[in-house]
């Protein structure tokens, strides 16, 4: 026992330590230098700064388009910035709507913050929409969501709270956050080990005990039936398709899917960044003016 026990413990933590940075390498993704703004767009813009439910605020661009007409949020996803949504932005200015764009946690040129992989990404949401309802150029009362990944997990949990959303735009939506770590992990680390996976997650939670370990986490389908929504899948993002598609089934609003060969990512660029950017503009335009 005495020989055994020190080395189960070294082989233990040696597990703890591979999973914990494992977790803390997609946690913390690469810092993106913005090497535009909505000048180079020829868009009217200010600076803001979104609440992120914590001590930190999360950079973002009001966007102004016609007095009193409606509001979109723009929520880009992992590992992009505010500056991947300004193409779609420019699409949405020209039919009048007012626009809000922001930074996602860990994310942009100078994250203070790690993401929280879906987990906390619905309070700065909250937190943008707040923003936009107080905006009084802006139609508070009829608003739209644009969100990718961890974005489009939020935009579906926060649309429950404020009925004021009407139109939600959900591109590689996935409902629990071990969904998206285990994407993650498999993306980032070619690893698709259940143990592997469980690892994680468990270190995950323990890293954030206050909400980890809720209940509360499932998104409120239910609630949405009034809404309309438009579910985005790519060709390039097969483990989130999947996870797309169970949501899509499981809910009864007025739906529609619809695939593209790439869905929203960082540097989107040619004939797939326009296709994608009208159909995006058509929904919002057809379901909010």
């Amino acid at each position: 026992m005495r020989t055994v026990l020190p080395a189960l413990a070294v082989v233990f933590a040696g597990i703890v330590v591979i999973h914990s940075v494992l977790v803390y390498k997609i946690s913390n993704p690469e810092a993106t230098p913005e090497a535009v703004n909505p000048s180079h767009y020829l868009l009217p813009s200010l600076e803001v700064s979104i609440p992120s439910g914590g001590k930190y605020e999360l950079a973002g661009y009001w966007i102004p388009g016609l007095k009193n007409a409606p509001g979109i949020v723009l929520a880009p996803g992992y590992g992009m910035t505010r500056v991947d949504a300004l193409s779609l932005a420019v699409a949405l200015h020209e039919d009048g709507f007012n626009l809000l764009v922001y930074n996602p946690r860990g994310s942009g040129a100078d994250p203070r913050q790690a993401s929280a992989l879906g987990l906390f990404e619905a309070d700065d949401m909250a937190g943008a929409i707040r923003f936009m309802q107080s905006r009084s150029e802006c139609n508070g009362k009829k608003l739209g969501i644009w969100g990718v990944d961890i974005g489009a997990r939020a935009a579906l949990k926060v649309a429950a709270e404020f009925p004021e959303v009407r139109a939600i735009a959900a591109d590689s939506a996935f409902e629990a956050v071990a969904d998206f770590l285990n994407y993650r992990i498999a993306e980032d680390f070619k690893l698709e080990n259940w143990l592997v996976q469980t690892g994680c997650y468990q270190i995950f939670k323990l890293a954030h005990p206050r909400r980890a370990f809720s209940e509360d986490e499932t998104l409120p389908l239910q609630a949405l039936s009034d809404r309309t929504i438009l579910f985005i899948k790519g060709e390039n993002r097969k483990g989130l398709a999947s996870r797309t598609t169970a949501i899509y089934d499981r809910i009864r609003p007025q739906k529609e899917m619809v695939s593209f060969r790439t869905s929203r990512i960082h540097l989107m660029t040619g004939e797939d960044l326009k296709g994608y950017d009208r159909q995006i503009a058509s929904f919002f335009q057809l379901n909010l003016k």
